[in-house]
């Protein structure tokens, strides 16, 4: 009887592009791309927009070798990425630094994550003579450099007109950026925004996140009005603002079309009867989205029925301990949401939160206490629970766990405190299958090692563990010894970070983390962060490396000590 054989080639194209759906379009063309005319252009969308993030060391070699020279025309963004595929920068520029305007000719977009100030300063100079590369876009930056801005702004013949760049530290630069037309940033004080606002003049989308606590007013005398500017975002929770000096500020953008600012004040003109800041808009505004936490001495203070009845209808969220309010219009278009635990009392819809994409807690708070505000956030992608005060104690009976939806956003989560919340965070794992990123804290890690239900869960889902540096004072420290748990609960771990600042010496953890999980091929990337002693890691960590474990010199492999950030990198 005649056996019939199929294989990939005799399914449609229709069929073959629902499959690529579920592969990163890296992986797509790493696996697909070469092998025959026909696959070739059913993947040619595919070469449009290249991420150079979660691919092995190999696998790296590989597309920068054989298939990015023979795609690059086609190419319009590029994602290079040193969070994952942690030395992916070092190898992309040692095959295409002094030729990336002949290989990449039409590229238009550039995104950098996770470069130090050093090794972005080399990578920017690579930019020469690309004529279509109008847009750039650096985040995570690791170590700041006084100039950085700057360099960004003169970069590729000053031709970026889409600028992201969140760095707090940058000079601003001397000269106008004539060129900068959209523009997402970091500055270090409000005291700096006056002068940022006089060096582009033709911005017409601008962005901007102040840092640092500012205790000074806030003055707009000297900048000439941006005529151009029609999309202005502000956060800026550190200063206690005045209606004058918001007037003042509207002064200068009197053309705005789209205004959103999320603010603190204890100005009681933004929460009575009065409204005033609505008759202070620029009278262009067609969209207007507020946020503002407001310290207020009696709650009478504020007019709730007016503010839901105002132009810009906004909610009050009150917590009476903290003499705390967070107004906000309705829906609430923010990416960031920070409120206290009794302030969810008085959350609208999930309708008006579904902008929501990060929770960070500023409050003490458990996870357990989260859930009834991520109960309003469907598609909350990242949940960040922060340390308790020194006085604080985690609470000792866990509360009844209310009941969430299915969170299919949800990737990530920061617990950095000490608390046991076993249920918490067994729960947040059962109903959001898209999970993926854990980033602990190792006294809060080390109690589930004995919770097996909780680290069946965490096998199946988690791929990126980080382990958060333990204070001085901490009971346990991480060590060599409890790397074999990690092994056994993180069975598909691919990428692991861990900080030893406080505890024992890199060259220790390293070498007990690289040999257990030797039999464990899935792990890619592994970082870390601490002080060495050893002169022949730094000098030479692939030496040490061979020397000291199973890796041998035919392995493929690359790997560094960074002094500049004390980082052990190995990517496999």
């Amino acid at each position: 009887m005649a056996t019939y054989v199929s294989n990939f080639l005799v399914l449609p194209d229709e069929i073959l592009l629902e499959i690529y759906k579920y592969l990163l379009n890296l992986h797509v063309l790493y696996s697909f791309y070469g092998l025959n005319k026909r696959l070739n252009t059913c993947i040619i969308g595919y070469c449009r927009h290249i991420s150079l993030a979660d691919v092995t060391c190999y696998q790296s070699h590989y597309l920068c070798r054989s298939i990015l020279p023979e795609i690059g025309s086609q190419i319009r963004s590029l994602l290079i990425s040193n969070c994952r595929s942690v030395l992916q920068g070092k190898i992309f520029s040692q095959y295409f630094s002094h030729q990336m305007s002949k290989i990449f000719p039409h590229l238009q977009k550039l995104i950098l994550i996770c470069f130090t100030a050093d090794e972005l300063n080399i990578f920017l100079d690579t930019l020469n003579n690309l004529s279509n590369l109008d847009q750039i876009e650096i985040s995570d930056l690791l170590t700041d450099q006084p100039n950085l801005f700057k360099h960004v702004v003169e970069t590729n013949n000053n031709r970026f007109t889409s600028i992201k760049f969140k760095t707090s530290y940058s000079d601003l630069p001397t000269c106008p950026c004539l060129n900068v037309s959209d523009l997402t940033i970091s500055i270090q004080t409000l005291e700096k925004l006056p002068d940022f606002l006089s060096i582009i003049p033709n911005i017409r989308r601008l962005n901007v996140t102040v840092d640092e606590i500012s205790m000074m007013e806030a003055k707009f005398d000297n900048p000439s009005p941006l005529i151009f500017l029609k999309y202005f975002f502000l956060r800026c929770y550190n200063h206690f603002w005045l209606l004058e000096e918001l007037k003042s500020l509207f002064e200068k953008i009197p053309t705005v079309e789209c205004l959103s600012l999320q603010l603190s004040s204890q100005d009681n003109y933004f929460v009575n009867s009065e409204q005033k800041i609505f008759n202070i808009l620029p009278q262009t505004i067609r969209e207007f989205n507020f946020s503002l936490r407001y310290f207020y001495d009696t709650i009478e203070e504020i007019d709730q029925n007016a503010l839901i009845t105002s132009r810009f209808p906004m909610i009050c969220l009150i917590d009476e301990n903290l003499q705390q309010a967070v107004l906000h219009t309705i829906p609430y278009k923010f990416p960031l949401f920070n409120i206290s635990s009794p302030m969810a009392k008085k959350m609208s819809t999930f309708e008006n939160y579904k902008n929501v994409d990060m929770f960070y807690d500023y409050h003490g708070m458990t996870l357990a206490d989260t859930f009834p505000i991520i109960a309003r956030c469907h598609r909350i992608k990242e949940i960040a629970i922060q340390l308790y005060e020194k006085n604080d104690e985690p609470p000792s009976v866990q509360q009844p766990l209310i009941s969430l939806p299915y969170l299919y956003y949800l990737k990530r989560i920061w617990l950095l405190h000490s608390s046991r919340e076993y249920n918490s965070l067994k729960l947040l794992l059962q109903i959001a299958p898209n999970l993926s990123e854990l980033f602990i804290a190792f006294d809060n890690l080390l109690p589930i090692f004995d919770d097996k239900d909780t680290c069946q869960l965490l096998g199946k889902h988690i791929i990126h563990l980080l382990i958060l540096r333990s204070t001085v004072t901490a009971p346990t420290q991480l060590t060599e010894q409890y790397i074999p748990y990690l092994v056994k609960i993180f069975t598909h771990l691919r990428h692991l970070q861990v900080d030893v600042t406080n505890g024992i010496s890199i060259e220790t953890i390293t070498l007990s983390i690289i040999n257990a999980f030797k039999e464990k091929p899935q792990l890619i990337s592994l970082v870390v962060e601490g002080q060495s002693l050893c002169n022949e890691l730094k000098l030479n960590a692939r030496k040490w490396l061979i020397d000291n474990t199973h890796l041998t010199i035919d392995k493929i492999f690359d790997t560094e000590f960074k002094e500049q950030t004390n980082r052990f990198l190995l990517w496999m």
